[in-house]
């Protein structure tokens, strides 16, 4: 890890784990719909919402709370 890394995340210039990062936030949907699904049908509806939280967690996590930067 670099010290780009710790930085402040409102002055970093790419997204925290470069392009794992971006991956990891394309694939955060479909796991929280698959894993909705899976615990769904299994008897869980009442609680499997919660997967979806994942997705707005990983984008926070990765972009950081910043605007975009021209």
């Amino acid at each position: 890890m670099s010290s780009d890394d710790f930085q402040n995340p409102l002055q970093r210039r790419q997204p925290l784990g470069g392009r794992v990062g971006v991956a990891v936030v394309s694939i955060v949907p479909i796991a929280a719909l698959i894993l909705f699904l899976v615990f769904g049908f299994l008897g869980g509806w009442a609680w499997s919402w919660i997967f979806f939280l994942a997705i707005p967690i990983a984008g926070w996590i990765v972009y950081g709370l910043r605007s975009p930067q021209p």
